[in-house]
């Protein structure tokens, strides 16, 4: 008989436990060791993301108080400046320049802009008479008692609310804001108070306050030592702030997932906090925190940040991961188990793998589905070729976009490469193969394929490098799309681009010429504070005319429009010419040049651009160098060639940025609040123009040791310059030929100025009498001339044998143009490029005349010698 105490339940929990099912548990035990390995694996880069993201968090709060704070700054700076500017400001003018700021909306969270008065005793009263008299009748300087020293709130905007009950308060009567007002004025610099109550606190919450200063002072008095500046005080440009309101207007709901307090000093004290966004003390121990020290202005804050839970939710979240894993494991013993005991739990598994199975098909089918519907929205078409037989297919839209009918069917390779532009076959063959030998798996090019009609379609062809084991291409597989559109865009960027950069030039020489003359004296002595401002106006006038330049340069060379006229020459001159054009650059940064004297090399390069390039790599040296530093310019020959090095003392080149040097719009700091201003073309443009003079560039740098930039050029063999033209000959006389009268007056100045004898008309026609009547050792052109075109009056004049060899330096924003028509090659010609370069205009026009008076001299040596 069978033992009644057996039931099915306990044999099948027997069976469970039984050695028949070892490998289930085995399976179980893996599972969880793994599963405890992936759990520990996950909460260690959980906590590295918290760590890193409350990192940025907290960075992101600390810099957004010190940009707040220095936008503050600027308001301030503005209203001393307006002090400045003027003998004196009235209470309507300070309204106006508030009311432009639109605080409210620009910059939440600050309490006012205002002015304060500083008073000697003796002059309270008259100072209290005259505020009367504005309209104030009960006006009085407060808080009452004698004092050495009184200042006088006088304006306050916006005059309303809580800032009425400023008006009138001498803030050197309170020890905090008389110190930081005294600060202010004794260093010159900008400084705010540590904790104080605003006077302003009539109603409402009392927030913990501080107050920022910008010392004006008393225009014409000495401000060499702080003692001077401080007799020299006329009074402040302040702002008060309420701290909660002014974290309001800076942090907004920036951060939402940390909480923060600020406090006075290096020490978090409770009599110190000035802000706190906890509005309730919340008895919790966070999962991060971190202090930070943020100096201000003259006080240092110390900064509290702790993680709030909804910041810690959303890390540490693995719990979920490890009740899963533990579920799948359980369900693979359970799996593992049944397996080994129950057949038919194997039977009913190869059921559902097979369900699983049919719902992947359908899956696949879908996802088949989607990559069709998705092709078809791009409006490519695809293409696909086998390397096995030499055969192609091609999607209808691919035929469609050659205006051919559909046609799935497989084609021959060779009709591939009929529809593919003769000019680009080979181009493409080489991307492909260049692919194919080096291990990639895709590949990009453009190139042009003919249309049915006989046009020509620009695309982009994308395609996968299928291979065997071995690695051999079986297939290739990828996409068509048309770049009609996206050259069309191109050409009218490229176009527009060109067109603004012309227009621009011949007003921006005008003033850049102007301002030049005015700030170096021709004009008389300008007065200091005005000297300043024409000096900053000049500095972006030269800034804007190289991004000009650097545009126009890029567009011509990306173009192959970039003319050069290459000579042979020796290296010195050019390299010296270049640092004397630097010379100011490197004054302003307080740098020098340390020029290793070369021997006699000479090469073959077009002087201007060579120049150029020069003065690409001293100006970075000069900006990226320390002050006091110098700059070392060196030649030397390496076996036939002649290399060039700009060495500078700077904080070199990051390494990840290395690789990227040379590249368009390139800048290791890519960011809006970079110290160096720049196009990023420089490099580029530098690059281009060495390698169309068969040169080469480079550099090398280990980061916070400086950099060297170099160029090499090709050594030829030594030639002798020209002798110049004995010293005491009667000036030359020039004529200038331009139709723009500014242009005119500018060049009528630097020429005077540099010795030279001035005639000026402004058509083709008045220009040919003024020849026919006199000699000229010298003319200036503009292309675009009122009557005419100025290759006209080029033809005239070599058609003229008075004439033919007569010196022409054509001054224009389109000499590429002129080059171009021009079709001859004429020494006595140079094309020099609107913004007007002075130095250059000079040693190219004496160069010109020193040649042609050489000329003269041997000509009639020669006709002496045959009589």
């Amino acid at each position: 008989m069978s033992d009644p105490r057996k039931t099915p339940t306990t044999g099948y929990w027997r069976a469970f436990f039984s050695r028949r099912n070892a490998i289930a548990w085995a399976v179980l035990a893996i599972a969880l060791l793994a599963n405890l390995a992936v759990w520990q694996y996950l909460h260690s880069r959980e906590n590295l993301a918290a760590e890193g993201q409350f990192q940025l968090l907290t960075n992101e709060v600390s810099g957004a108080i010190r940009k707040r704070m220095i936008d503050h700054e600027q308001i301030l700076l503005g209203g001393a400046g307006l002090y400045d500017a003027s003998r004196q400001v009235d209470r309507n003018e300070w309204r106006v320049y508030v009311e432009r700021l639109n605080l409210a909306a620009n910059y939440p969270g600050i309490q006012g802009v205002g002015f304060a008065r500083i008073l000697q005793p003796q002059a309270v009263a008259k100072f209290e008479a005259d505020v009367r008299r504005e309209g104030f009748p009960n006006f009085t300087l407060r808080p009452p008692g004698t004092r050495e020293l009184y200042s006088s709130i006088l304006f306050l905007e916006p005059f309303s609310g809580r800032n009425l009950a400023a008006f009138g308060y001498d803030m050197l009567s309170e020890p905090t804001r008389h110190a930081a007002i005294l600060a202010a004025a004794r260093s010159g610099e900008s400084r705010i108070t540590g904790r104080v109550t605003l006077v302003q606190e009539t109603h409402g919450k009392v927030q913990a306050g501080l107050l920022m200063y910008v010392p004006v002072y008393r225009s014409g008095q000495p401000l060499g030592t702080p003692e001077q500046r401080l007799d020299a005080l006329r009074g402040v440009v302040y702002s008060p702030y309420r701290m909660d309101d002014l974290m309001a207007g800076i942090i907004g709901d920036q951060a939402p997932k940390l909480d923060f307090a600020i406090y006075d000093g290096d020490q978090p004290r409770s009599e110190n906090l000035l802000f706190n966004s906890q509005e309730q003390q919340v008895d919790r121990q966070p999962l991060l925190s971190k202090q930070l020290q943020l100096p201000l202005y003259g006080q240092n804050w110390t900064l509290n940040f702790s993680s709030r839970p909804t910041f810690e939710a959303g890390f540490h979240n693995d719990g979920i991961l490890v009740l899963l894993g533990a579920g799948v494991s359980l369900l693979l013993f359970v799996l593992a188990s049944q397996l080994t005991l129950r057949r038919e739990q194997a039977e009913a598994l190869a059921q559902r793998m097979t369900v699983q199975i049919r719902q992947s098909s359908e899956d696949l089918r879908k996802s088949e589905e989607r990559q069709s519907l998705v092709l078809k929205g791009s409006n490519d078409g695809w293409w696909d070729i086998d390397l096995q037989v030499q055969s192609f297919i091609a999607s209808a839209r691919a035929w469609e976009m050659l205006g051919y009918p559909p046609d799935e069917s497989p084609q021959a390779i060779d009709r591939w490469h009929q529809l593919v532009l003769p000019e680009d076959l080979g181009a493409l063959q080489d991307s492909l193969r260049q692919a194919i030998e080096s291990g990639a798996e895709s590949f990009s090019s453009e190139a042009r394929m003919l249309q049915l009609n006989g046009n020509q379609l620009p695309v982009l062809l994308r395609g996968f490098i299928q291979r065997d084991a071995a690695g051999r291409p079986l297939r290739l597989s990828g996409t068509m799309q048309d770049l009609s559109e996206a050259k069309r865009i191109e050409r009218m960027k490229n176009e527009f681009v060109s067109t603004v950069s012309h227009e621009l030039r011949t007003p921006l020489t005008s003033i850049s010429g102007a301002l030049g003359l005015v700030n170096g004296g021709a004009l008389g002595e300008v007065p200091p504070l005005m000297g300043q401002m024409l000096q900053i106006a000049q500095q972006n006038s030269q800034r804007l005319s190289h991004l000009i330049n650097d545009l126009l340069d890029m567009e011509k060379l990306a173009a192959g429009k970039l003319s050069f006229e290459l000579h042979i020459q020796p290296i010195k001159p050019l390299i010296e010419q270049a640092l004397v054009a630097n010379q100011a650059f490197a004054e302003q940064h307080q740098v020098s040049f340390q020029f290793d004297q070369p021997g006699d090399m000479w090469v073959r390069a077009d002087a201007l651009r060579l120049q150029q390039v020069l003065s690409n790599y001293l100006s970075n040296a000069c900006k990226f160098s320390p002050a006091g530093s110098a700059i070392r310019i060196h030649t030397e020959l390496r076996g036939s060639l002649v290399r060039v090095s700009v060495c500078d003392q700077g904080p070199g080149i990051p390494a990840e940025f290395q690789n990227r040097i040379f590249e368009k719009f390139a800048q290791a700091d890519g960011s809006d609040r970079r110290e160096q201003a720049g196009t990023g073309l420089g490099l580029a443009i530098s690059k281009e123009l060495i390698e169309r003079m068969d040169g080469s560039v480079g550099f090398h740098s280990v980061p916070g040791q400086g950099a060297t930039f170099w160029f090499e050029l090709p050594l030829i063999e030594e030639h002798s310059l020209p002798s110049r033209s004995p010293p005491g000959s009667a000036a030359p006389l020039v004529l200038v030929v331009e139709d723009e009268p500014g242009i005119v007056h500018l060049l009528e100045v630097m020429l005077s100025h540099a010795g030279y004898r001035v005639d000026s008309v402004f058509s083709e026609s008045q220009a040919l009498q003024r020849l026919a009547e006199g000699e000229y050792a010298a003319i200036t052109l503009d292309m675009r001339l009122s009557d005419g075109h100025g290759l006209a009056l080029i033809r005239d004049l070599r058609r003229n044998p008075a004439t033919h060899h007569l010196p022409i330096l054509v001054i224009s924003a389109y000499c590429g143009e002129g080059r171009k028509l021009l079709d001859r090659v004429d020494d006595n010609i140079a094309w020099l490029e609107k913004p007007i370069n002075e130095a250059l205009l000079l040693e190219t026009l004496d160069q010109f005349i020193t040649t042609s008076s050489q000329a003269a001299i041997e000509h009639t040596a020669g006709h002496e010698a045959l009589e």
